[in-house]
């Protein structure tokens, strides 16, 4: 069994071995056990640990052809495709009926490499993404993945990356920001692999030589444009996208993450709230429904209907201190992706919050991965018109918090994109954008310090990641006793001459007792926790 540092310091040489052990004429260029392989090679989220990470920090030391991981999401994914070289006759005389395998690399290395017999050459189809690092990814996550990063600084050294890799601005959502980028190729199809899907690629560094242009990715010097490195993909595989980096290999909490978990929820659901709490002068109201927006996410669509999403506006009073830094803070802190930015005219004018492209696609904004939380900060928004690219942009954020669904503008048409962000939104009075849920926030006059230790903060980030992502019922049962009280208030309420309870009303408490359920350590929802529920959508009410 070859040793994990041979395999990332040298993959095509186990790639070589794999094809020529398991590839023949009459098998159509299937993988030849290389998937397989490497999938039993990095199993668990510690031996993936020991592959490289890649990233603007490292891709300059890396050595080319050697194995590295890119944790990334999906910009843009209609690239143009490729014929590239599958296989060539080897030029050694001592190989002379050999077969050199060049799926996993950037071909030959020189045209001599080449065998003397072209009828020998064989050919492949090759699909490429356009991807960059994850928008918004937490300081804290990014911390943790350095830190499992392997430095393979001392081998290889006359392989390197011939220049600095750049970027194409255009294409990543936040303006201004650092990020990474790099140009993934696969030799498989899969028509699963979409826009702003969140990935982990495992493959082989290749040469930082091809540069976008308005037909796609060519290679041309240096001087014609950014040089974008180069990935060719053994394993691309969608991660679930809430991000803790020390969840599964798939992203999902193992059984053993829920059972703890339930176990402790409660318990750190009430110092949770605390911490939140202390970050919104002490209004532990907003808080727990703070909580609860963290846990929410887009779980169904039955026809047209988005069930799960919980959009919130915290409303602020002109003589009360701002809260939105604060809440930044503690949501950066607590979450793997987050995106903090004022909603001004101005940006709303000046700035694109939509996709849009003919043959390349720029990015907004808005095209993030799912479950990334975006805070807007209303309270600066001062008078003024907004022209069509702002009302555009208005209405993009609007569809995202009503629908979750988010319009790629092209020239002759716009498609919409499913998308599940979590929008928090920090105003002076109601806000621009329509939403969930809303109240106004009622400062408490002596707020109580909470500074959470490292292990607590520890426990509330796994706690928001599993909790979120974990199987919940809505039994027969409870069904039942909802129904039969809804009825029973309808019927109070005519008799008393009041207003009565309406169906979208009941759905929203509906949905409220599902993160409260989830919130509480529950998989099945209990009548302890829809009571809980309807007491809190009366407070929202009275709060309005």
């Amino acid at each position: 069994m070859p040793s994990a540092m041979n395999i990332i310091t040298h993959p095509l040489l186990k790639v070589q071995e794999l094809f020529e052990s398991n590839w023949n004429a009459t098998n159509d260029r299937d993988d030849f056990g290389v998937t397989e392989f490497f999938q039993n090679q990095f199993d668990t989220r510690e031996k993936l640990s020991k592959i490289p990470l890649l990233d603007y920090n490292s891709v300059d030391r890396l050595p080319l052809h050697s194995l590295v991981r890119f944790r990334c999401m999906v910009q843009d994914t209609e690239l143009s495709q490729e014929v590239a070289l599958f296989a060539s006759a080897s030029s050694r005389k001592s190989d002379e009926n050999k077969l050199v395998c060049h799926r996993y690399s950037d071909g030959p290395r020189d045209e001599a490499a080449l065998g003397s017999d072209p009828n020998q050459d064989l050919m492949d189809l090759r699909n490429s993404y356009y991807c960059v690092s994850i928008p918004g990814e937490t300081e804290w996550v990014k911390n943790y993945e350095q830190k499992s990063n392997v430095d393979l600084e001392a081998a290889i050294h006359d392989l390197k990356l011939e220049a600095s890799s750049k970027v194409l601005p255009e294409r990543f959502p936040f303006a201004g920001q650092d990020h990474f980028a790099a140009v993934v190729k696969t030799h498989s199809s899969d028509v699963s692999i979409g826009v702003t899907d969140m990935v982990e690629v495992i493959g082989v560094l290749g040469a930082s030589d091809k540069v976008m242009t308005g037909d796609g990715f060519e290679i041309h010097d240096e001087s014609d444009g950014p040089r974008i490195p180069t990935v060719h993909a053994i394993l691309m595989r969608k991660v679930e996208d809430h991000g803790h980096p020390e969840l599964n290999v798939d992203g999902l909490p193992t059984k053993d993450d829920i059972e703890n978990l339930t176990k402790e929820a409660l318990a750190i659901r009430k110092e949770l709230i605390d911490y939140l709490a202390s970050a919104l002068k002490g209004d532990k109201l907003a808080a727990e429904l703070v909580l609860l927006h963290y846990l929410a996410r887009v779980h169904s669509r039955p026809s047209g209907t988005v069930l799960g999403k919980l959009s919130l506006n915290l409303k602020e009073s002109r003589t009360e201190s701002p809260i939105f830094e604060d809440l930044a803070r503690v949501t950066k802190n607590l979450l793997p992706k987050v995106h903090a930015r004022p909603l001004t005219i101005k940006n709303l004018n000046d700035e694109f919050y939509f996709p849009r492209g003919d043959e390349q696609l720029s990015s907004g904004v808005l095209q993030v991965t799912r479950s990334t939380a975006l805070l807007m900060d209303e309270t600066g928004l001062e008078e003024g018109t907004l022209v069509e690219k702002g009302l555009k942009n208005l209405k993009a954020i609007s569809n995202v918090s009503l629908s979750q669904t988010l319009g790629y503008v092209f020239p002759f048409n716009s498609i919409d994109f499913q998308t599940d962000i979590s929008l928090l939104i920090v105003s002076l009075g109601n806000s621009l954008v329509p939403v969930d849920c809303a109240i106004t926030l009622k400062p408490e006059e002596s707020i109580a310090s909470f500074a959470p230790t490292e292990k607590q903060v520890r426990s509330f980030r796994k706690y928001i990641s599993v909790l979120r992502l974990m199987e919940y019922k809505f039994s027969e049962e409870m069904a039942k006793e909802i129904e039969s009280e809804f009825m029973e208030q309808r019927k109070a309420a005519t008799a008393a001459g009041t207003t009565l309870m309406t169906p979208n009303e009941l759905a929203f408490d509906i949905s409220l007792a599902r993160l409260v359920a989830l919130s509480r350590g529950e998989q099945c929802l209990t009548k302890a926790s829809w009571d809980q529920a309807v007491a809190l959508s009366k407070q929202i009410k009275t709060r309005g």
